[in-house]
């Protein structure tokens, strides 16, 4: 339950936006209209609408007023080892993937050294681009591609991957994944990720990088996936 003033300010205002009243693009009364209905300071109710604007629900534009925006998506992948697939579920989203290409090419070198390949070695490369169904007028919300040497899983190109966990394959063939290290940053995307997820030249996206292991240690896939900054934030939980 909402304690302090702003918090109880900031659940009026969520509440009203989860029921319609506020509308999807439409912009919130104003700063005095607020603070009259509730009862609050200025700055109390400012508290609130910038924990508002950090969760995505709202968006402040300089002159003219604040405006509903759906929130951010938020990603769990940097918090618990498991597929996009898992990973919406968990959330109760509908999945869509598009297999942009799959095929068996030479190893780009940044795959070759975080699968500890030598240069030149035959890996498979799947792209796909990945939506929620209903989020955001279903823009995507990743786009992603993975690279598996062909020694180990020499028949990957065959399989159609629109519908299939690409983890739940792996588990299927002994080759799970037991271990992973991701490295996050933000960065101006290549124009081909830029056209894909549908977004500004100028939008950064968060671009991750993975490498998953078996149980004995050997790395099976590498990923780079690349995430609209301004529709995402990710889970991080630590345990002491």
């Amino acid at each position: 339950m909402p304690t302090s003033l702003h918090e109880q300010a900031a659940e009026y205002i969520r509440a009203r936006i989860a029921s319609g009243e506020y509308a999807l693009g439409a912009q919130i009364p104003t700063e005095k209209e607020l603070c009259a209905r509730l009862g609050v300071s200025r700055p109390t109710l400012r508290q609130a609408l910038d924990a508002l604007t950090r969760e995505g629900y709202l968006t402040r534009v300089k002159g003219r007023g604040t405006f509903v925006t759906e929130p951010k998506i938020t990603h769990e992948s940097t918090s618990f080892l498991a597929g996009y697939r898992e990973e919406s579920e968990r959330s109760h989203r509908t999945l869509r993937t598009k297999v942009l290409d799959i095929g068996v090419m030479r190893a780009p070198d940044a795959a070759a050294a975080a699968l500890e390949l030598p240069a030149g070695a035959r890996v498979t490369r799947l792209v796909r681009l990945r939506r929620l169904e209903g989020y955001r007028d279903n823009a995507p919300v990743v786009y992603t591609t993975l690279y598996v040497p062909c020694k180990l899983f020499p028949d990957m190109a065959e399989l159609d991957f629109t519908d299939l966990s690409f983890y739940g394959v792996l588990a299927d063939r002994g080759l799970a994944v037991r271990r992973a290290s991701r490295r996050l940053e933000v960065v101006v995307p290549p124009a081909e990720v830029t056209a894909a997820l549908g977004i500004s030249p100028f939008e950064p996206t968060v671009f991750i990088t993975s490498v998953g292991r078996m149980a004995d240690g050997r790395p099976i896939e590498y990923a780079e996936s690349h995430y609209p900054a301004a529709g995402s934030r990710f889970l991080i939980e630590i345990d002491r």
